[in-house]
């Protein structure tokens, strides 16, 4: 489950998951840039409790799936 923290119509969204284990969420930046409009996501995970202990791992996986996701999605977009 998601909750939409933050809304400014085309200029920012905040996306927030409810996740025992982590806080924080996501934060996507809206800028328009002629015909093109740029998306800039900010991405805040901090894990909670006994899960600290794998932060730094998590890091690493989520760097790549985000990553991956973002390459995607460019690819998704560009179709169009």
């Amino acid at each position: 489950m998601q909750k939409l923290r933050e809304f400014d119509r085309n200029k920012q969204v905040r996306i927030v998951p409810h996740i025992k284990m982590l806080s924080g969420g996501h934060r996507f930046r809206f800028t328009s840039q002629g015909d093109a409009t740029r998306i800039d996501h900010e991405l805040e995970m901090t894990p909670k409790g006994p899960f600290r202990l794998f932060a730094p791992i998590m890091g690493m996986i989520g760097r790549k799936n985000l990553r991956d996701t973002a390459n995607a999605l460019q690819i998704h977009l560009e179709k169009r």
